[in-house]
């Protein structure tokens, strides 16, 4: 029992950061309204947080989405083909997707090498880029990895996708 709820906390640990990031994003976009209307006194530190946070949570946030299905799919069509053809084309659909998030993957994490190779750091609180931008590759992997745990469940183990199991 103590190793299911491990396991379930460690494969939901990018949504639930990201939603912790989200919380305070928002938060700190309410106090940074706030002050900047009340107060006359702006943030300046703010934007360069948000971009930081707002990054976080979609490359998350995105990871999360793939190994639940809740991308936003349209399966009018899939659904209206005879079964065996319908297989057919989800099945070419994962291929598709994996090959795509393998050629942004690439592209990712070239981009990411070539920051670090810069060493350049963000204008006003003088952070690495490296750091900033280390949830894109991160990410992207992620993704790739809850893409085929998702086409593992649903094409060979044979299990309903848990957003159809939540329903």
């Amino acid at each position: 029992m103590q190793g299911k709820k491990a396991k379930k906390i460690l494969g939901n640990l990018d949504v639930t950061i990201a939603c912790v990031l989200i919380v305070c994003l928002i938060l700190l976009t309410f106090v940074g309204v706030l002050k900047r209307y009340l107060l006359r006194s702006p943030i300046t530190w703010m934007e360069e947080i948000q971009m930081l946070l707002f990054l976080w949570v979609v490359f998350l946030g995105g990871s999360g989405a793939f190994r639940t299905g809740s991308h936003i799919a349209i399966e009018i069509v899939v659904d209206a083909l005879p079964k065996k053809i319908g297989g057919f084309v989800e099945r070419f659909d994962v291929l598709l997707e994996l090959v795509i998030l393998g050629y942004l993957f690439v592209q990712e994490t070239t981009y990411y090498l070539q920051l670090i190779d810069a060493g350049k750091l963000t204008t006003l609180l003088r952070l690495p880029y490296g750091a900033v931008y280390l949830v894109v590759p991160v990410g992207g992997a992620l993704m790739i990895i809850s893409m085929l745990v998702g086409a593992y469940n649903q094409f060979i183990a044979k299990k309903p996708a848990q957003k159809e199991a939540d329903a």
